[in-house]
């Protein structure tokens, strides 16, 4: 009896898991810019894409073509290979027909086929959501490594950001800074032994930073003694 009660707990573990899993399907509401393939060649296009539950709706202003579908179940609707995979169908001026879509798991591209009711595939697509532009701040969570000269800064780098100002905790140091242009902030910090600088710029992709650091107050013009570069981990900010 005790082994049949923790064949049965196993399976319903197994159940919610698989239950849980079901449910994390991305969201891919927004406007996306879809590249299809087929007999007449390739063409560019935006769709907006309207998600609520695990059912979409959408809408080609370009071409005139609706479309709606939903998520599959695996091991429930035939041919569903993936839980990030779409069945749906489309219809417009050309005609109507069915699509299979395969969502990437965060939801920012995706790939499919398409077809003709009662035909084989015409034509394929890739598609890449609109997002809005990376937001440049230090908030967040990064990994440090040194390029040449000590490893004083180095490894999990924990910042906060208010206004202008911005707190930096790393190897068991802390940062106190301010940006100084858009994309550049300069710090100071003091370990037991020494107090110094540390001045760091993003790069184009928000996501990434190249830094320097000497000893001495800020003010002065004192030598570079070390290089770094940084690593958002995580996804990126968003405006």
């Amino acid at each position: 009896m005790k082994r049949l009660w923790l064949s049965l707990s196993s399976a319903i573990a197994v159940v919610a898991v698989s239950t849980t899993v079901a449910l994390a399907q991305p969201n891919i509401s927004g406007n996306w810019i879809i590249d299809q393939t087929g007999p007449n060649g390739t063409t560019e296009s935006t769709v907006s894409i309207n998600q609520t539950g695990n059912t979409l709706v959408g809408k080609n202003a370009k071409n005139g073509n609706g479309f709606s579908g939903k998520y599959c179940q695996q091991g429930v609707d035939k041919g569903c290979n993936s839980a990030n995979q779409i069945n749906g169908t489309w219809n417009g001026p050309g005609g109507a027909g069915w699509m299979t879509v395969l969502v990437t798991p965060n939801g920012h591209s995706l790939n499919g086929s398409w077809g003709y009711n009662g035909r084989k595939e015409n034509g394929t697509f890739v598609g890449n959501k609109i997002l809005p532009p990376v937001k440049i701040t230090t908030a967040g969570t990064w990994n440090m490594t040194v390029v040449t000269g000590p490893t004083l800064f180095n490894g999990p780098t924990t910042c906060t950001e208010s206004g202008p100002t911005s707190i930096c905790q790393v190897s068991g140091l802390t940062l106190n800074g301010k940006f100084r242009t858009s994309d550049k902030v300069r710090y100071t910090w003091t370990s037991k032994s020494q107090t110094g600088w540390f001045s760091f710029w993003f790069n184009d992709d928000g996501q990434s930073f190249n830094g320097i650091w000497g000893y001495g107050p800020a003010t002065d013009k004192s030598p570079v003694i070390g290089r770094v570069v940084g690593q958002r981990q995580g996804p990126p900010a968003r405006q």
